[in-house]
């Protein structure tokens, strides 16, 4: 118990003499999901990957619809047919299954490298503009604000918005 008092006297001591050192602190946040997400550049980014997504759902939504045909058509005859036609049209049924479950996944890891190759450059330059904001207005330290590491940021020290207007002034 002496040991937690002595520590916490000692830390509110530390905490008194640096006081006046933090004084000269300036700090910022910016969120740079919104940064990314608001600026024109990556509005632009948003709309070519939806156009990506769309088009790849679409030719996907063909498939699953067949295969949802051919299911039927297999659970709707499977009384009927024999048992070596029944497992003929079941193993078809399933090879195709699997065939859609890969093209999904290669659709995704294509959609995922697609999202990373129009957003890393436009995420590269909004870092440059965050560090040359930081150098010109004198931060000492600016954090993105949707890491868990700030708790709370009051909106009077979040520099999104200039983030963002900055950005698109260069581009």
């Amino acid at each position: 118990m002496k040991r937690i008092t002595l520590f916490l006297a000692t830390v509110l001591a530390l905490g008194a003499f640096a006081a006046p050192a933090s004084a000269q602190i300036k700090m910022a946040i910016v969120d740079v999901q919104r940064a990314l997400n608001d600026s024109n550049a990556g509005k632009k980014a948003k709309e070519q990957f939806k156009v990506e997504f769309d088009r790849m759902q679409n030719s996907l939504k063909g498939e699953k619809d067949r295969l949802d045909r051919l299911k039927d058509d297999l659970e709707k005859k499977a009384v009927v047919l024999k048992d070596s036609e029944r497992k003929t049209k079941a193993d078809d049924f399933e090879a195709k299954r699997r065939d859609l479950r890969r093209k999904l996944e290669d659709a995704d890891a294509e959609l995922r490298k697609k999202d990373s190759e129009l957003t890393g450059d436009i995420l590269k330059q909004l870092a440059e503009v965050i560090q040359q904001i930081g150098e010109r207005e004198g931060y000492t330290v600016i954090l993105e604000s949707s890491s868990s590491s700030v708790l709370y940021g009051s909106k009077s020290i979040d520099i999104t918005d200039e983030v963002i207007r900055t950005y698109d002034a260069k581009k």
